[in-house]
């Protein structure tokens, strides 16, 4: 057999795709559900009574009282789709945690390279699909409650493309702000598919405490490092209208987590390929 024949790998995506839909269905339901309950939470529940500030202020003085509502459940769906994309990161075997459906999903007659790549494709291409229409769908709702009960219409799901003016020193004046954000975000999904892989039951529970027992540890060794060297003086912040300086350091360390993110990917495909039927009872080694 082949490593890599592409006609079986789109028969693979949708067969798998045709077994788990249900699933996928469920999820999205539950998603949709999750935004829908915060959006109202942040328009009605946490907020002021809209007939009071209707009441008690002008028309241009409820838009932006009701926008800065519609933001603030805007700022919700943003954080929701970065914790849905870790969940889908860890989740890319959840189906295989008895040993019959293990068999079955390692039994299957494609390469181990396909069944890699579905399972990736899946719980980042198909997660973020979902998800996106799952936060689209809440605020199409929440708008249409808003109508319907005589509100100001305001589309949560513009206000991140409404062209705001940046601010000076901003994370788009300096592209080495936009790198280090970018890294530690792909950084994180990283070790989630890593964690995914490892782990062969609660992935996302297990992940998360590791990476929170890692950290502390690590801070704990940086905290006591940092006091006799500057090694992670990493830049120097901007005053009284300066450039920001970004350091040696900077680079070098940034570099080293981004060359770490494809080994992630990578030592988390050679797990998948260490996988047997009969497994440790926490690991999938």
């Amino acid at each position: 057999m082949s490593t890599f024949n592409f006609n079986r790998f789109l028969q693979a995506l949708k067969c798998r795709i045709l077994v788990e839909r249900k699933a996928w269905i469920r999820l999205f339901a539950i998603y949709t559900l999750v935004v829908f309950m915060a959006d109202l939470f942040f328009t009605r529940v946490g907020a002021a009574s809209y007939s009071d500030i209707a009441d008690h202020f002008s028309a241009d003085e409820l838009y932006y009282t009701y926008y800065h509502y519609v933001e603030s459940s805007c700022v919700f769906g943003i954080v929701f789709f970065n914790f849905a994309m870790l969940f889908g990161a860890s989740s890319m075997f959840s189906q295989m945690k008895d040993t019959r459906s293990r068999s079955a999903y390692l039994l299957w007659p494609v390469s181990n390279l396909e069944k890699y790549v579905v399972g990736l494709l899946l719980s980042i291409g198909l997660m973020m699909v979902l998800t996106i229409g799952a936060v689209v769908l809440a605020d199409a709702l929440r708008v249409l409650i808003d109508w319907v009960t005589g509100r100001i219409v305001i589309w949560g799901i513009a206000i991140p493309f409404a062209g705001k003016k940046v601010s000076p020193n901003s994370l788009f004046d300096y592209w080495q702000l936009l790198w280090a954000v970018l890294a530690w975000a792909f950084y994180f999904h990283s070790l989630y598919i890593v964690g995914g892989t490892l782990f062969r039951r609660h992935q996302f529970l297990f992940t998360s405490g590791t990476i929170v027992v890692a950290g502390i540890l690590l801070a704990m060794l940086m905290n006591q490092i940092e006091g006799k060297t500057d090694i992670f003086e990493f830049m120097s912040r901007p005053w009284d209208g300066a450039p920001m300086v970004f350091y040696p350091s900077f680079y070098v360390f940034y570099g080293v987590l981004t060359l770490l993110i494809p080994f992630h990917y990578w030592a988390s495909y050679k797990l998948f390929c260490r996988m047997q039927v009969i497994n440790n009872k926490w690991l999938n080694v």
